[in-house]
């Protein structure tokens, strides 16, 4: 048995214990809640900023800064990189954006103030305010090129194609036109003889709104009221099967007036931003150019826009007339003939209309001034 030294009994000696075993408890106590309080509760990092590069001032990296956050929150992604060279004194104005498009030649035409929901930007920047962008898109006719949403063909369907293989050529052309129009097109026509009509309806049911003098180049409508009303049509692949089917079936109509089927190709709502005119054969002058100046007039002076016609005379290889009609708008007159034509897209034989099949006219002849032409434009639009 252990003796204990004398000056040590046991109630001292427990007591030294219990007091070591309460030091080491709060030692142990007050390390475990550091420890916890360093995991839980980490330091904060230090920020340490790269310098700014020489060059490039504060203001100009903070709106870069702004701009890529913007579009991250955008509900819909930008379809084209757009980069922009801001200055230091940062305004719209003094952007300059190309956007560009990998489809066939597109032109920009402006930028409006839509909410997004146009085309070009999808939902726009950030808070879907956007752009809303118009596309204008190009196309041929007879040789002749031309854009714009809004397009209108005004075509010839008179009997005289039916001389020297111009109906081949007309029927070809007017179908491959509508069969490639893009899709970005809205589009109308317009076919013409004497009488004018709507292709979509058969024209015979309108002769009672025609009359005549005695000759052919002398057609006009009662009341232009009762003209076909046209609209355009979405370039979607049924309607542009259907347009292509009837440029193939309808038949010819005797007569050659250009003036009111430009009146209707110009009632158009909205006004298009392009007519192509074809046609094989001359109109007195009265019925033209003098007509079509007049109307151009009346838009002007109403402040509306003047559509560009672009004129193309099949069959023959000048006109004068054509030439005018095209110069007063600022568009082009070209000339084809049938050789021309045929050494640019080859022979090809296509089923024309029995002859029989032309649509059957039964016209009213009239005194010169029993129904005076007066082509209102702005009366058309009230």
């Amino acid at each position: 048995m252990i003796k204990l030294p004398k000056f040590l009994s046991r109630t001292r000696l427990l007591a030294v214990i219990c007091i070591s075993l309460l030091i080491h408890l709060l030692v142990g106590v007050f390390y475990g809640s550091y420890v916890i309080f360093e995991k839980y509760n980490p330091p904060e990092p230090e920020l340490v900023a790269p310098p700014i590069p020489q060059g490039i001032e504060p203001r100009k990296k903070e709106y870069k800064i702004k701009m890529e956050k913007s579009q991250k929150q955008s509900s819909a992604p930008l379809p084209i990189p757009i980069v922009a060279n801001v200055q230091a004194d940062l305004s719209l104005d003094n952007i300059d954006m190309n956007v560009s498009s990998p489809r066939s030649e597109q032109n920009v035409r402006g930028v409006g103030s839509g909410e997004g929901r146009g085309k070009g930007f999808g939902n726009g920047f950030g808070n879907g305010t956007g752009f809303d962008i118009d596309v204008d898109v190009d196309v041929e006719f007879f040789g002749a090129k031309g854009g714009g949403q809004h397009i209108a063909f005004v075509i010839d369907y008179s009997q005289s194609m039916q001389k020297d293989g111009k109906e081949t050529i007309l029927r070809r052309e007017s179908k491959r036109i509508f069969d490639e129009l893009p899709k970005e097109v809205q589009f109308a026509v317009v076919f013409f003889a004497g009488p004018a009509w709507d292709p979509q309806k058969d024209p015979s049911k309108d002769t009672d709104n025609w009359v005549r003098e005695d000759s052919f180049n002398s057609y006009r409508p009662k009341k232009l009221s009762k003209l076909p009303k046209l609209s355009y049509q979405k370039a979607s692949g049924s309607a542009r099967s259907r347009f292509a089917r009837i440029a193939e079936d309808t038949g010819l109509v005797s007569g050659t007036i250009y003036d009111v089927p430009i009146y209707m190709a110009l009632t158009l709502d909205p006004i298009p931003d392009t007519i192509f005119f074809m046609t094989d054969g001359a109109c007195p002058q009265k019925r033209g150019i003098d007509q079509i100046k007049k109307m151009v007039e009346q838009l002007k002076a109403a402040g509306k826009s003047v559509p560009v016609i672009h004129t193309v005379g099949l069959g023959i290889n000048d006109s004068k007339h054509l030439d005018s009609i095209a110069q007063l708008t600022g568009g082009t007159s070209s000339f084809l003939t049938t050789k021309q034509y045929e050494k640019m897209h080859g022979k090809k034989k296509i089923p024309l209309v029995d002859k029989n099949k032309a649509i059957k006219e039964e016209i009213e002849i009239v005194d010169p001034d029993e129904y005076p032409i007066n082509l209102d434009i702005n009366a058309a639009s009230r």
